[in-house]
């Protein structure tokens, strides 16, 4: 049964040090990551959601085993619960969405080669909602 919100928060993912790209894409930063980023970002946090945090003890995992052990996190969190995690934030700043940021470079890495990617692919699973990665937009 596919959970639908009663209104859908914007949401995408990036990775942190794609300062550019969040701060045009007007979404709220938020950190998934256990760890905090280091140096400047130019822009500022507006929360974290540590109900998306892998545990540390999971990256040392195969891609697939962390995947499905990641997952079975996330069913067992609960995409209500992380609906709310997230209406929480976007209502405490105006009803703004979030974009969702982890360390892992996609472009470079891959789709599968990073939990904010698979939290992505989760979502639209669970409530047909598309989170997009934040991408350059093509010069045409």
């Amino acid at each position: 049964m596919q959970y639908t919100p009663i209104r859908q928060i914007a949401l995408g993912t990036s990775r942190y040090h794609a300062s550019e790209l969040i701060v045009a894409s007007g979404l709220l930063p938020v950190r998934i990551t256990a760890g905090a980023p280091r140096g400047r970002l130019g822009y500022a946090l507006a929360g974290c959601l540590p109900a998306l945090y892998p545990e540390r003890r999971w990256l040392s995992l195969d891609p697939e085993e962390f995947a499905r052990t990641y997952l079975a996190h996330l069913d067992a969190v609960g995409v209500e619960q992380i609906a709310a995690d997230l209406a929480v934030i976007s209502r405490a700043h105006g009803g703004r969405g979030i974009v969702m940021l982890c360390f892992e470079d996609v472009a470079a890495l891959g789709e599968h080669s990073c939990h904010r990617r698979a939290f992505a692919r989760w979502w639209k699973q669970q409530t047909t909602q598309v989170v997009p990665e934040l991408e350059v937009p093509s010069r045409g």
